[in-house]
């Protein structure tokens, strides 16, 4: 996996509220620290940041380019609106591109599972990502699980049994299962909230439009 990835920021003066007004002119406040180095607040065109933030998740390095200074880094947290999803703040880490490096990377089931169609049986997906290592420029952006293999009751994949990419290793325990034919469960039907009562959902949204406030 070749570092294709680069996105150009500005510095930033602004902190605590005055983010607030540079997020009104299209901006992203963003941080990056790491390695020993002095951490550096900037901003980043925020339709620029979202598209770059798609094409490397957590798990895809990207060079950070500031005024003639680069720096090699990974997406360590992104905030985002309780309501509208909209990037608030990222926090970039400086990594090496010779230092192997530990991060959690998505599971993607492909296939149909044949025992999935066995009188009440069903997938079950135990696991949705796994923590591998590598050096950075060798991490898949996901690790796909083919479930054709799946044709009985009781089968299971494990996270020893994944196929990674040369130069990953795996982290997460060998002998987790990742999905398993299971015998399913019959549903219950969900009480009906009582009189007065407000549904989960009621709450939510009277808590999104009370937060818009």
């Amino acid at each position: 996996m070749a570092d294709v990835v680069t996105l150009s920021l500005e510095g930033r003066s602004a902190l605590g509220r005055k983010n607030r007004a540079l997020r009104r002119a299209g901006k992203t406040p963003v941080h990056i620290y790491g390695r020993g180095q002095d951490s550096v607040a900037a901003q980043a065109d925020a339709h620029q940041l979202a598209l770059t933030l798609i094409k490397v998740g957590h798990t895809t390095p990207l060079t950070l380019t500031n005024g003639g200074h680069e720096d090699f880094v990974m997406v360590r947290e992104i905030q985002k609106h309780p309501v509208s999803g909209r990037v608030l703040h990222v926090d970039f880490l400086r990594i090496s591109r010779t230092e192997k490096v530990t991060v959690t990377v998505p599971l993607h089931l492909h296939g149909e599972a044949p025992a999935a169609r066995l009188p009440g049986m069903a997938v079950l997906q135990d696991l949705h990502e796994i923590e591998v290592s590598a050096l950075p420029t060798d991490l898949p952006h996901e690790i796909v699980v083919e479930i054709r293999g799946l044709t009985e009751a009781g089968a299971t994949i494990h996270a020893g049994d994944l196929a990674l990419p040369t130069g990953v290793t795996l982290v997460t325990e060998a002998g987790h299962p990742v999905v398993r034919i299971v015998q399913q469960r019959a549903q219950e039907a969900a009480p009906k909230p009582a009189e007065g009562e407000e549904t989960a959902a009621a709450a939510e949204t009277k808590g999104e439009e009370e937060s818009e406030k």
